[in-house]
């Protein structure tokens, strides 16, 4: 055993010897046993529950359906079968015979025909049209000879100008024969085809050495000019009271609008006529305009103008052009409309809405202003026209 040092500190004697406390304190086992309460009343209240909502379904089970279920719902369901199955019968088998009477709210009442006054106004007739720019049309280059084509200038496709050599075609003569009968040598000569216009060749495959008849075809020269073709119809010729010299022509999405200069108007002849054609408007393009084959175009022709002249709607005449027939409202003895007398009026220009009246009507004149048997253009707001019937039609 090790010595003991004398000057080590005393040492607490009793708390070396002394035991640690047995067991939790009085406030905790308190505290335990409060927790363990609080548990068991839940468990018991869910017990409790589940036991009343048992004894509640044995005592439904108990009552069955009831005399609502039972009784009174199937019942329901029955009458309004059977009430469906009579009217499919009486439907089926027994239909109603009596008439059913169209009640009209506007029986009984008049109507009467609008009317339009005559009166002072001017006019400037211009005509529309649809047009498409189209090339002017190939001249041929024929041959003025028979003979053998000697030599070709050309290839097909190339620029030429007016005049120049395009082929030429030797051209072989027999002599006459002597007075003793002898028979000379057989002469040539060398003749030069010349292009007809300027442009490109077209169609132009001659080859030296073949046969070429005299009229005969050798292809084309398409110039570069371009016109503008449209159809006339009739009702724009009647408007057309003079041959217009010039157009307006207007591309869209191109160049701003031009004058488009010789015009002319030809009528269908021929197989034309068969076919149905009418009657076609050209004019030559100017040279400095750039245009493409195959663009629509708007043409507007200028076809004269009046100012302060007699004019009537359209609507309120029959025809169009020359002569028209208006009709002016009558009234009967007993104060009633009567049959719309006939008036023979002779017409001017129109701008297609309004015409000019240049004898038959004076001003101030009231007639129809819709022609009788006539339909109302302006009934329907879908197909009315705004610069005849105005922006009543259009809310």
């Amino acid at each position: 055993m090790p010595p003991m040092d004398e000057n080590a500190p005393e040492r607490d004697v009793d708390a070396l010897f002394s035991t640690p406390a047995e067991g939790p304190s009085p406030a905790s086992h308190a505290a335990r046993s409060s927790r363990e309460e609080r548990r068991q009343e839940q468990q018991q209240r869910k017990l409790e529950a589940l036991e009343r909502r048992q004894l509640h379904k044995a005592e439904k089970a108990a009552r069955g359906p009831g005399a609502w279920r039972t009784w009174v719902l199937p019942v329901l369901k029955l009458a309004v079968i059977a009430a469906i199955a009579i009217a499919l019968v009486k439907l089926a088998f027994f239909p109603d015979t009596t008439e059913a009477v169209a009640e009209d709210p506007m029986a009984g009442a008049m109507f009467e025909e609008p009317m339009v006054a005559v009166e002072r106004g001017s006019i400037e007739n211009a005509v529309e049209i649809d047009g498409t720019i189209v090339p002017v049309e190939a001249v041929p280059i024929r041959s003025t000879q028979t003979g053998t084509v000697s030599r070709v200038y050309y290839d097909d496709g190339l620029e030429v100008a007016e005049g120049d050599v395009l082929f030429t075609v030797r051209v072989e003569s027999e002599p006459e024969p002597a007075e003793d009968g002898t028979i000379g040598e057989p002469s040539a000569a060398i003749w030069n085809m010349r292009a007809p216009a300027a442009g490109t060749l077209t169609g132009f495959d001659l080859l030296a050495g073949q046969m070429i008849e005299l009229g005969g075809e050798a292809g084309a020269v398409q110039p570069p000019q371009h016109l503008v073709r449209a159809a006339v119809g009739a009702a724009d010729q009647y408007r057309l009271t003079s041959q217009p010299t010039a157009a307006t022509v207007t591309i869209d999405s191109g160049p701003a609008p031009f004058s488009c200069t010789d015009v002319t108007i030809t009528q269908p002849v021929g197989e034309e006529i068969a076919s149905g054609s009418g009657a076609t408007l050209t004019c030559a393009v100017p040279d400095d305009v750039r245009v493409f084959v195959g663009l629509s175009a708007k043409v507007e022709l200028a076809a004269g103008s009046a100012a302060d002249v007699l004019v009537v709607p359209t609507t309120a005449v029959l025809g169009s052009a020359d002569v028209g027939i208006a009709y002016r409202p009558t009234t009967g003895a007993d104060g009633a409309p009567g049959e719309p007398e006939e008036v023979r009026v002779e017409l001017g220009i129109s701008d297609g809405s309004m015409v000019e009246v240049r004898s038959g009507l004076a001003e101030g004149d009231q007639v129809l202003q819709f022609v009788p048997g006539a339909v109302d253009p302006c009934s329907d707001p879908m197909s009315a026209d705004p610069a005849l019937c105005g922006g009543e039609v259009f809310p």
